[in-house]
C-alpha cells in the first residue's frame, strides 16, 4: 500500500503544520484502486489527525465524492485535495491564513486556490499574470496556469500579504482541484455539480468555479510555491517535462525519492479514479465542456464546438500533456462528433443547467455548418 497515491496524499497531509488540519475525509466512491486496504493501513497508525471514510453506494464520479464528503465533514472551511498530490507542509495552514487575510478587505472572499506542479516541487514554467485562473463563458476560454509562477511577481519585489510573507493572492474566476473552501459557500452554490453522465470529472471545477461565482463568492489563487503540491497524475503515461533535482529529492512526509513517486505513477492506468485510456479522453473533454459552456451560453456553446473542431480535430492540437500522443485525423473527427453529440445529450437531461431539446438542436445546426460538416444525430 506504500506504492498506492492515496497513501502518499493522506500522509503529507497528515504531516501539516500549524495544527489547522482537524481531520481527514476520505470519499470513497467505489473505484477499484485499493481504497479500503488504504485506509485500514492508515487506522492501524496512530497520529492526532484522525481520517475519516465516507462510502458512496455506487461509483458515480468525483463530483458525487466529493459532495459527500464535503457533507460529512465537521468544519467551516473545507480544503480540497486530489488523490494523487503529495503536499508540503504549509499548504493548508497557508491557505487558511491568506484567506484570513483576503478578508479582512475583501468579506466575500470565499476560496483559495493553491498551486500544483505536474510531476514536479516547484514551479518551472512563467505565465502572464493575466492567464492564471481565467473563464470567460460567453467566449468559451479558460486558462489554469496553477502549475506556473504568475509573470507580475518576479519583477523587483513581490507582493506579500501577512507576517508570513505570503504572495499575494490573485483574484480569480477558476479555481482547481486543490482549493480551501468556505462551507457555506459550498453549499450556497449548490455544491459539485451532477457529472454523472460523464466517466470523467474534467469539467468538475469550470462548473464549481462558475457556481461560487453566480452565487456571490470571491475566488483567489495564491502562487506562492510553498504551498504548491506535487500533482503525480497517477495512471497517466503523459508527457510532462521531468527535472532532475525534483526527482532525486527525498519526500520528507514519505521518506522516499520523489522520482520513485513519478515512476509509479507514470504507468498507463484506466481504473484509477476517474482516469480513462486516451482515446475516451478525448470524447470526454471536448463533450463534458460543451456541455458547460452551452448551458450558461449558447454563443459560448458554439465558440467551444467550433474551436475544438479547429484545433483538435483539423489541427490535431491535444489540449494536455497527460496523453500518450494524438490520434490520426479519423479518430480525431469523430472524437469530437461523439464527444458533442453526448455533451447534447446531457444538455437536455440536465436538471440543473439544462437546455430544451429544441434549443439544442438548433445550436448543433450552427456549429455542424460553421464546421462544415454534416449534422450531428443519433444522440
Amino acid at each position: 500500500m506504500a506504492d498506492n497515491p492515496l497513501y502518499w496524499a493522506v500522509t503529507s497531509l497528515r504531516g501539516q503544520a500549524g495544527g489547522m488540519l482537524a481531520e481527514i475525509v476520505v470519499a470513497d466512491d467505489r473505484s477499484s484502486d485499493h481504497t479500503q486496504a488504504v485506509l485500514d493501513r492508515l487506522a492501524a497508525s496512530s497520529h492526532p489527525v484522525p481520517v475519516r471514510q465516507v462510502r458512496c453506494a455506487d461509483h458515480q464520479g468525483a463530483w458525487r465524492a466529493r459532495n459527500a464528503g464535503a457533507a460529512a465533514a465537521r468544519s467551516t472551511l473545507l480544503y480540497f485535495a486530489d488523490d494523487d498530490c503529495v503536499f508540503p507542509p504549509h499548504t493548508v495552514a497557508g491557505a487558511a491564513c491568506a484567506l484570513a487575510l483576503l478578508r479582512v478587505g475583501d468579506p466575500a472572499a470565499a476560496a483559495v486556490n493553491t498551486p500544483f506542479y505536474y510531476r514536479a516541487l516547484r514551479p518551472r514554467a512563467v505565465l502572464p499574470t493575466g492567464r492564471v485562473g481565467t473563464l470567460d463563458v460567453e467566449a468559451a476560454t479558460f486558462s489554469t496556469g496553477f502549475h506556473a509562477m504568475p509573470s507580475g511577481y518576479l519583477g523587483g519585489r513581490p507582493p506579500l500579504r501577512g507576517a508570513a510573507g505570503l504572495l499575494r493572492p490573485l483574484r480569480v474566476q477558476l479555481i482547481g482541484g486543490t482549493a480551501l473552501i468556505d462551507a457555506a459557500a459550498l453549499r450556497a452554490a449548490g455544491g459539485f455539480a451532477d457529472l454523472s453522465a460523464w466517466a470523467t470529472g474534467y469539467s468538475d471545477h469550470l462548473n464549481l468555479s462558475a457556481d461560487l461565482g453566480a452565487a456571490g463568492a470571491h475566488l483567489y489563487h495564491c502562487p506562492d510555491p510553498r504551498l504548491g503540491a506535487a500533482h503525480l497524475k497517477f495512471g497517466a503515461a503523459g508527457a510532462y517535462p521531468l527535472d532532475d533535482g525534483d526527482l532525486d529529492a527525498a519526500v520528507g512526509a514519505l521518506g522516499r525519492p520523489f522520482g520513485d513517486l513519478v515512476a509509479l505513477s507514470a504507468v498507463p492506468r484506466a481504473g484509477s479514479g476517474h482516469r480513462v485510456a486516451d482515446g475516451e479522453f478525448f470524447r470526454e473533454q471536448i463533450g463534458s465542456f460543451f456541455a458547460f459552456f452551452a448551458a450558461r451560453s449558447l454563443a459560448g456553446g458554439r465558440a467551444w464546438a467550433v474551436r475544438s473542431w479547429q484545433e483538435f480535430a483539423v489541427g490535431g492540437q491535444v489540449p494536455t500533456l497527460a496523453v500518450g500522443g494524438v490520434p490520426g485525423p479519423e479518430a480525431r473527427a469523430l472524437a469530437w462528433r461523439e464527444g458533442i453529440a453526448a455533451g447534447a445529450k446531457t444538455l437536455v437531461r440536465s436538471a440543473r443547467h439544462g437546455l430544451g431539446r429544441d434549443v439544442a438542436e438548433g445550436l448543433l445546426r450552427e456549429v455542424s455548418d460553421a464546421c462544415e460538416q454534416p449534422a450531428i444525430t443519433g444522440w
